[in-house]
Order: structure tokens, then C-alpha cells, then sequence
């Protein structure tokens, strides 16, 4: 597995390389500031210790009491004064009498010869020696002291007659330090490398490995079975996470059994609620047939009669030819048409499984409209037949669509009959049957002339086992059934009503070429 460049280990390198060396550069600032301060009290030791040399020095010669020293020994005096400045890191002298009016330098005075005599004349009055620090320049981390002075008082006889004071550079101290400071980065770069090996391999070793294993345990999870985690034996936290995964895979997979159970529970269920609503569909069915059945019955009775008629005329056989001839034609006219409509009713009949396919919504509408055409309530009713969509292909099963449209124009014709018990035979009695296509649907919208429906009641037309017929003229599942099988081809059904004037239902499709 490719290791991310953002990873646990990238991010505990990144910081262990910085308190590393955070904590190598604070400690070598503060071991540099220590070996500052320690030379620097070196150098003002060795200050002190060459102005009381110098002091002494000159106490020798100026216990003559001449207040002018000679020439000779002026010279000698000089002479032994850059010797001991030579043998030290101090390269000024400076010597002022008590009175100010006596001066003596040594060196090269370019500046801080105010301050040398300023320090001077404070030995003078406190009898002790002086230091003072000045100028600054840089050091190695931070700017520093430029130079140092340090004077101390001539005594004769206990009374101070003067001061000398000597000034030391600092700048080869610095150097020194600076020169040092290399050498101690090469060993904290060293050290910083060595102890990121041994830090990164402890890391890797307590903390990173066993997260890593089980990181690829949780990758690689399928069931309780198969996981290959191992416990931890240590009791850190690194344990407890080991242990609190094994945990939470085990409820995961007690989980996914109690779901298993659940999604298995809810497929029979579902299962249960389909074969359920099949058998809604197909008592509804049946409930319509029985109702065909009788219509058929009584339509039958009427070719039936013709059929026996010509029969008892055959029988006489008075008849001439062609007589005979117009009779058995007749006969077969009126046995076609008997034969005709009990295949019709056959065919709605016919149980058939569930089965998706192309549907043409018009002949599927005159299929229907044949079927219905026998049965008594449909006298005297004139259906109207507008198909004005262009496109009327529909996917879904076609043996439950024709219910569908049984149900409506059955619920149709019923409204009429309904309103002819309170206003007699109507004029007006009509179905119309319009189609037309809407964007990617056709819209197949079944009107009638019939009682209406109550506004209480619009709302309620599509619910199980609802019905505004009376009792026993209805099993209340008809619009319900068909409902769901409009729903179950991706459509919709809705009604309008006013009571005493008519109903019109909208079935919406979407269109097979729309679907693909």
C-alpha cells in the first residue's frame, strides 16, 4: 500500500524534527549566553588584576616628591606599561592625577577617552575599582558590548593621588565564541539526526505499526470470521483502541445479522403486501367479470331468439333456396356475434401474470369500449371519442390498464344511471373519451354527464372500500385498484367533480419513447 505523504509518520517526523531542534538551539543560546557571560567575567578579572598592577606600578614612581617625573624614568614607565598591556588583551592605558591637570595614555584613544577619565575619577572618589561596559556591536546571537573598562585608584600613603584605567575590545571574544558556535550546530544537527533514528524507530515500533495493523484490519473487514485482529499485549492506549475495535466490530456485525433479519422480515412482508394487493386486483377483477357476465347473459338472449326463430323456419321446409340460404346467414351472422362477445369476455377474463410491455392507448380504448358495448347499462349512452394525441405508446401490463378503463367508464355509466332515477331519461347522456399528449405523457381524460360527485366526498374517491354507490352495488375497490396500477406505471390519476352536473377522470401516462 502506497504510503499517503501526509501521513502519521510524516506528521510525528515534522514535529519531532522541530522540538528537536528547538530544544538544541534554546539549550545552545543558553550555553552560549553562559560562556559569554563567563568570559566576559574573565576579561573584567583580567582587567582588574592588570590596573592593580599598573596602580602599583605607579605608586613606585611617584613617591619622589618631585612633581615632575623625569624624563627617563617617564620612558621607563611607558615602556613597562605596554609591556604588560602586550601580555594582555587590554591594548589602552590611561592615567589621571587627583587634580585632573596630569594625563598619561597609552594606545590608541580614537574613542571612550571621556569615559576612561569619567571612570577614573570615580575610582578617585570611591577609592575602589571601576568598570563600565560600552558601545555595542554584534556577538554571535545577539548584539553585545563593544568594549569593556576598568579602572583603579593610585594610593601613596593611604591618599589617592590619581586613577589608571585600561581598555580590552571585545570582538576577539566573539570570534571565539563564534568559531565555537560551528562546531556545536555540526554536533546538534548530528545529534538531532541520531535521535530522530531512534525516536522514529520507537515511534514506529509502539505506536504506528499496531495502528497500521489495525487500520488494515478495518480495510479489510467483511465478518467476525475472517477479521484477523490480534490483541494487543501492551495495556496502553494503543491496547484499549485494539480492544474498543474488537468491540465495536463485533456489535457491527450483530447489527448487520439483526438487519439482515430485519431486510428479510421486510421482503416477506413486502412480499406478503404484494400478493395481497395481486388479489385485490384480481377480486376486484372478478367483481367486474361477474358483472360483464350478466351483461353478456342478457345481451346473448336477443341473438339467441333470432337463431331459434330461423331454426323452426328451416324445420318447415317451405322455404325456397335462397330463402334457406338468407336464413342460414343470418343465423351465422347473429352465432358470430354471440361468439364475439363471450371472446371478449374471455379474454378480460383470463387470469394473466404481471407483464410489462408496449401498449397503444387508442386501440386498447376501442378494445374496451367493444367489451362494454353489450352490456345493458351502456344503452342509450353515446360515447364520444376524441384521440388527439399523436403519440400514444405506453409501457406497462395491458390486461391491467383495460381494467383500469373498465372501472372508469363501469363508474361513468353508473353516474348516468344514477341520474336518470331522479330525472328520467336524459338527452344528454354521454361519455366522451379524449386523449392528448403533455410534454413527454398522454393524458386520457374520461368525462361524463352523470349526478356528479359531492365535494365531502372528491377527496375520498381513491381510498379502499370507499363508494357513493348504494349498498351492494359496489365492492368500493374499483377506483382504489386502479390507482395503484397507474402509480405502479409511473403515472397518476386524478378526479374532477360537480355534484349534479358530471365527473371527469385524468389519467396521466408517461409516454415509452419519454421512458427509454
Amino acid at each position: 500500500m502506497k504510503r499517503p505523504f501526509y501521513s502519521l509518520r510524516t506528521g510525528i517526523l515534522a514535529n519531532l524534527i522541530f522540538l528537536i531542534l528547538a530544544a538544541m538551539l534554546l539549550i545552545n543560546a543558553v550555553m552560549i549566553k553562559l560562556a559569554e557571560n563567563d568570559l566576559l567575567h574573565s576579561r573584567v578579572r583580567e582587567g582588574k588584576s592588570l590596573a592593580n598592577a599598573l596602580s602599583i606600578a605607579l605608586q613606585s614612581y611617584l613617591r619622589n616628591p618631585e612633581k615632575t617625573l623625569p624624563l627617563g624614568r617617564k620612558h621607563t614607565l611607558e615602556e613597562n606599561i605596554k609591556y604588560l598591556l602586550a601580555q594582555s588583551p587590554y591594548s589602552e592605558f590611561l592615567f589621571v592625577s587627583t587634580s585632573g591637570n596630569r594625563q598619561f595614555t597609552v594606545g590608541q584613544w580614537n574613542q571612550g577617552k571621556e569615559d576612561a577619565v569619567a571612570l577614573c575619577r570615580q575610582s578617585i572618589v570611591t577609592g575602589k575599582p571601576s568598570i563600565t561596559f560600552n558601545g555595542s556591536t554584534w556577538a554571535v546571537m545577539w548584539l553585545g558590548y563593544e568594549n569593556v573598562k576598568v579602572s583603579a585608584p593610585v594610593k601613596i600613603g593611604g591618599r589617592s593621588v590619581g586613577a589608571v584605567a585600561v581598555c580590552s575590545h571585545l570582538s576577539d571574544l566573539y570570534t571565539h565564541l563564534r568559531q565555537s558556535e560551528k562546531i556545536i550546530l555540526i554536533y546538534i544537527v548530528l545529534n538531532t539526526i541520531i535521535l530522530l533514528a531512534a525516536g522514529m524507530f520507537l515511534l514506529s515500533r509502539v505506536v504506528i505499526k499496531p495502528i497500521q495493523r489495525l487500520l488494515k484490519v478495518t480495510e479489510e473487514f467483511e465478518d467476525i470470521e475472517t477479521m484477523a485482529l490480534t490483541p494487543e499485549p501492551s495495556r496502553n492506549e494503543i491496547g484499549q483502541l485494539s480492544h474498543s475495535l474488537r468491540m465495536m466490530l463485533n456489535r457491527l456485525e450483530q447489527n448487520k445479522q439483526q438487519l439482515k433479519d430485519h431486510i428479510a422480515s421486510l421482503e416477506r412482508a413486502n412480499e406478503e403486501l404484494r400478493r395481497t394487493q395481486e388479489e385485490v386486483i384480481r377480486s376486484e377483477k372478478l367483481a367486474s367479470v361477474g358483472r360483464l357476465a350478466a351483461g353478456v347473459a342478457h345481451e346473448i338472449g336477443n341473438p339467441v331468439g333470432v337463431v331459434l326463430g330461423y331454426l323452426d323456419l328451416m324445420k318447415n321446409q317451405e322455404l325456397s333456396e335462397s330463402e334457406m340460404n338468407d336464413a342460414l346467414e343470418r343465423c351465422e351472422s347473429e352465432i358470430n356475434r354471440i361468439n364475439r362477445i363471450i371472446r371478449q369476455l374471455l379474454d378480460y377474463s383470463r387470469p394473466s401474470k404481471p407483464d410489462s410491455r408496449p401498449i397503444n392507448v387508442h386501440r386498447l380504448l376501442v378494445e374496451t369500449l367493444d367489451i362494454l358495448e353489450p352490456q345493458p347499462i351502456m344503452r342509450d349512452i353515446e360515447v364520444q371519442k376524441n384521440f388527439n394525441s399523436p403519440k400514444d405508446l405506453v409501457l406497462g401490463d395491458e390486461s391491467r390498464l383495460k381494467q383500469v378503463f373498465v372501472n372508469i367508464i363501469f363508474n361513468a355509466a353508473d353516474a348516468i344511471e344514477e341520474k336518470r332515477k331522479y330525472r328520467g331519461k336524459q338527452d344528454d347522456a354521454r361519455i366522451s373519451i379524449e386523449t392528448q399528449n403533455t410534454g413527454g405523457t398522454i393524458k386520457i381524460t374520461f368525462a361524463d354527464t352523470g349526478c356528479g360527485i359531492p365535494d365531502n366526498s372528491i377527496n375520498r374517491i381513491f381510498d379502499p372500500f370507499f363508494s357513493t354507490k348504494e349498498p351492494g352495488k359496489g365492492t368500493g375497490l374499483g377506483l382504489a385498484v386502479s390507482y395503484r396500477i397507474i402509480e405502479q406505471m409511473g403515472g397518476e390519476i386524478r378526479a374532477e367533480s360537480q355534484e349534479g352536473e358530471g365527473t371527469a377522470i385524468h389519467v396521466i401516462l408517461p409516454l415509452f419513447e419519454s421512458a427509454e
